[in-house]
């Protein structure tokens, strides 16, 4: 996942000029202090906590909106700048462009990511794992400012009368929850030794009551007091669904739905920026008793009872299918290198809950490698494992090792048949049916400091050393299990490699083959300059403003192609036929000044740099064939946070409609080949700004790709104008053979008028408040030209019928309408009289008003 080292170091920096504390350190998670393993000194150290980090980034966010500075650039806007865009179908890929540049990062970021935003658990640590003391700290995050149980598992909590005395069991009579190697799993016992008394826990919860008012409890229970009460309350205690459960001397299993009346009209606040409620309403779940006895508990679930297929959250489900997903990569992310596929296999109730190391957070496994493959089933993706690579953990992580047969274990559980060892376990987990994955990956960010079992020996990665097995052993083992699959290595950006004087990319290349090696998995993350201090120097080196610095980010993109292209050019001459790139993450989350604009991938310059981004991989397509965004939009729920400075919610982000809108052209029968464009006119200079930006002149302000369909008829255009300031009238030149014909353009623009732009963030969760969409069908002009004027951070999709009859469009705009918004956005037709107005392709995406059948109307299907 992100480069963990950059973010400390940012957030850190961020904290100094927030709260003038020059000592400040970012602490990682630890082990257990009393093993004695060291931290890397890069990372290691005492002072922020996790709520602390999450207090500057939201103060790093409040400037978000706020001017462009006073440097002399600022001082140049224009009214407009000319750019032109020349598309030539003479020149055109042998390779289609792949529909898997579209995917998507499903990671376990800590508490509230997994569960609920994909998967439908709305209570934390189900299975009552008490956390040791050296790893929890304040590092756990709930959606409630929990205090800490003297005897409960966090962040369960009492409820208590007269007499009442509670005890955490860990005899080993539980339940559910295995057995963890550190603290203690186990259930809790609720003892009253008075008549009239009533006891018992309860935790604070967030559900979605505007979605659905029933939820289905699942709970295990036993004691002597009869019945247990379950209920849903507000904070206060106010009762408004229950339940009452027989309790005899033996485990007894109840799995009731709890119906609320009505939303609770106390809504979640979750956002730090805007201060806005979410669409999730406030509870506690509780299980009481009355009078003298015991019960004890374990076991519980709690999902929403309009989940899909009883388990996923059926907003993740729908924004994978409007944003037209194509993949989905899983455990991590950094979550990778810790993560033991065992845990999350067989029953849920032997699952063994683990602590997030990577994110912090208790993560009980529910959510596992069924559950995975069962989501990219629902969703139609396709599946990609990262399996970690992590041989040599210390004591204290025994349970987190990952060997080579370990990986072919894994393999084998998901793809063998039932003659084999591991494929008969999966038939007695009730899946006797292989899923057949093909596509695997072996480490994660292995180069990185940050990493669990890193190390900054290429050679040591790819073949081995005294104390490490290398990659090499890894691809063997798994092929061996399976020989139809591919293997990807960790690779490394090839700019910030060669910018710390590390050839990890040509290393791997040159010591394994492509008998053991099919690819490399790359991130790119912009995170710009290292301090707010650098960024100042750079500004003023640079005669620049902090609008100057965010476009540089934001233009850098263009260079990332090219780097890519490199590697499968080193690659070719090393002897890899079918290699290529997996640019599985993609995000920009810069260091910016105090008080500045800040172009994260919420805003629509954030938005620009990502459609940069995937502009690369088309123009590229013959070595970058996978693709896909850090969170989007697997991040659907609002995270667990402290709260005096709740992060946004975000699944209303500019990024995700941005990849809509690229991928709702894949979503027909046609197959696409990229063609060349060039871009001239209105351009700058990049100054070297840090390790992912190297200087370069004269770079065109509106970036463009374009593509073919494989008959060489209907031509899809994309731009966008990375100008910060201003609009860019734009000239796109097409093939004669095209004039005349109708062309659909969607235009995704920043909402405000405001210049230089502001970095806006989302506002609300019901309809998109710093991005709007346009949808025309006009004819393109007899001389073969588009013109457009395109707003700073615009994106600009163009689809050009191929003139034959009735006028094809996509039609599916590409944008998530939001909870209670956009649920219509009709599509203008401006095409000269006598021409037919266009026949959608039936994705539908809540974009139309009409059936798309040539009549003027709309495109298709409509939500």
């Amino acid at each position: 996942m992100l480069n963990m080292t950059s973010f400390y170091h940012l957030i850190e920096e961020i904290f100094r000029l927030c709260f003038n504390n020059s000592d400040v350190t970012i602490r990682r998670m630890t082990s257990d202090p009393t093993d004695g393993d060291e931290m890397d000194s890069e990372t290691d150290g005492v002072g922020l906590s996790r709520r602390q980090m999450l207090a500057t980034q939201s103060l790093l966010v409040a400037g978000s909106a706020v001017g462009a500075g006073t440097g002399t650039a600022a001082a140049q806007s224009e009214e407009s700048i000319e750019n032109t865009v020349t598309v030539d179908t003479g020149d055109r890929s042998e390779e289609e462009v792949p529909e898997t540049l579209f995917g998507r990062l499903n990671e376990h970021y800590g508490d509230g990511t997994i569960y609920p935003g994909v998967y439908s658990l709305h209570v934390m640590n189900p299975t009552f794992w008490r956390v040791p003391d050296y790893w929890f700290g304040d590092a756990i995050d709930a959606f409630y400012d929990v205090e800490r149980d003297e005897t409960l598992p966090f962040p369960w909590e009492p409820i208590s009368g007269e007499d009442v005395t509670f005890h955490h069991r860990g005899d080993g009579e539980g339940v559910a929850g295995g057995d963890s190697p550190h603290g203690t799993v186990g259930y809790p016992r609720i003892a009253m030794e008075s008549q009239g008394t009533t006891a018992g826990l309860k935790q604070r919860i967030v559900l979605p009551d505007t979605r659905t008012l029933g939820y289905d409890l699942g709970v295990s229970l036993r004691g002597d007091v009869g019945t247990v009460t379950a209920s849903i309350t507000t904070l206060d205690g106010d009762v408004l669904a229950s339940t009452e459960l027989d309790v005899g001397e033996e485990w007894t299993r109840h799995e009731p739905t709890l119906e609320l009346d009505e939303p609770s009209g106390d809504e979640y606040v979750g956002g730090a920026v805007a201060n806005l409620q979410t669409p999730y309403g406030q509870y506690a779940v509780e299980f009481t008793a009355e009078g003298m006895g015991h019960f004890d508990i374990d076991f519980i679930e709690l999902a929403a009872d309009d989940a899909v297929a009883g388990k996923f959250n059926p907003l993740t489900v729908e924004l994978l299918d409007d944003q037209n997903g194509t993949w989905l990569k899983w455990p991590g992310g950094n979550v990778t290198s810790q993560y033991n596929w065992q845990d999350g296999i067989g029953p849920l109730e032997e699952r063994t809950p683990r602590f997030n190391h990577a994110w912090q957070g208790m993560q009980p496994n529910y959510f596992g490698t069924a559950e995975y493959l069962e989501l990219c089933e629902i969703a139609d993706l396709t599946p990609e494992i990262t399996i970690g690579w992590w041989d040599n953990p210390p004591e204290w992580a025994a349970e987190r090792q990952i060997r080579p047969e370990d990986a072919a274990d894994w393999v084998e559980y998901v793809n063998g048949s039932i003659d084999t060892e591991m494929g008969a376990l999966r038939a007695e987990h009730d899946y006797p049916e292989p899923w057949n994955v093909e596509h695997w990956g072996v480490g994660n960010e292995v180069w990185g400091s940050w990493q669990w079992g890193h190390t900054a020996d290429p050679s040591e990665y790819a073949t081995g050393s005294d104390a490490r097995i290398g990659f090499v052993e890894y691809s063997e083992a798994m092929r061996e299990v399976d020989d139809s699959i591919t293997v990807i290595a960790s690779g490394w950006d090839p700019a910030e490699a060669e910018h710390n004087d590390i050839p990890w990319n040509e290393t791997l290349l040159t010591e394994l083959s492509p008998e053991t090696l099919d690819g490399l998995n790359v991130h790119r993350y912009q995170w710009g300059l290292g301090s707010a201090e650098e960024v100042d120097s750079w500004k003023e080196n640079n005669d620049a403003d902090d609008i100057d610095y965010n476009e540089v980010l934001v233009m850098a993109a263009t260079q990332l192609g090219e780097q890519l292209a490199g590697l499968g050019e080193m690659a070719e001459q090393e002897g890899y036929d079918d290699f290529y790139v997996n640019l599985s993450e993609i995000g920009i989350f810069p260091t910016v000044s105090q008080g500045a604009p800040y172009p994260g991938p919420e805003t629509m310059p954030g938005g620009s740099y990502v459609a940069g981004v995937l502009n690369a991989c088309i123009r590229e397509t013959d070595t970058i064939e996978w693709a896909a965004q850090t969170w989007v939009p697997t991040k659907t729920w609002v995270p667990t946070a402290t709260v005096d400075f709740p992060p946004d919610p975000n699944p209303l982000r500019a990024d995700g409609s941005i990849t809509g809108l690229y991928s709702a052209v894949f979503e027909g029968p046609e197959r696409w080949h990229a063609v060349d464009v060039t871009a001239d006119g209105a351009s700058r200079d990049l100054p070297n700004t840090g390790p992912r930006v190297n200087p370069m002149e004269g770079v065109s302000y509106v970036d463009a790709a374009a593509m073919q369909n494989q008959r060489g008829q209907e031509l899809a255009v994309f731009l966008t104008n990375r100008n910060l300031r201003t609009d860019s009238e734009t000239t796109v030149e097409l093939p004669d053979r095209y004039a005349g014909n109708a062309v659909e353009i969607v235009t995704l623009a920043p909402a405000s008028d405001e210049r230089p732009l502001p970095h806006e963030f989302p506002t609300s969760w019901d309809e998109p408040t710093n991005h709007t969409v346009t949808h025309v069908v006009e004819d393109v002009d007899d001389d073969g030209t588009v013109t457009l004027t395109l707003p700073p951070a615009a994106v600009v999709r163009l689809f050009v019928d191929n003139g034959q009859g009735q006028a094809d469009i996509v039609g599916d705009n590409g944008a998530w309408h939001g909870l209670d918004g956009w649920e219509n956005i009709p599509i203008q037709f401006n095409r000269a009289p006598g021409n037919s107005e266009g026949r959608g392709n039936g994705n539908g995406n809540g974009n139309g008003e009409g059936n798309g059948n040539g009549n003027g109307e709309g495109n298709g299907n409509d939500d």
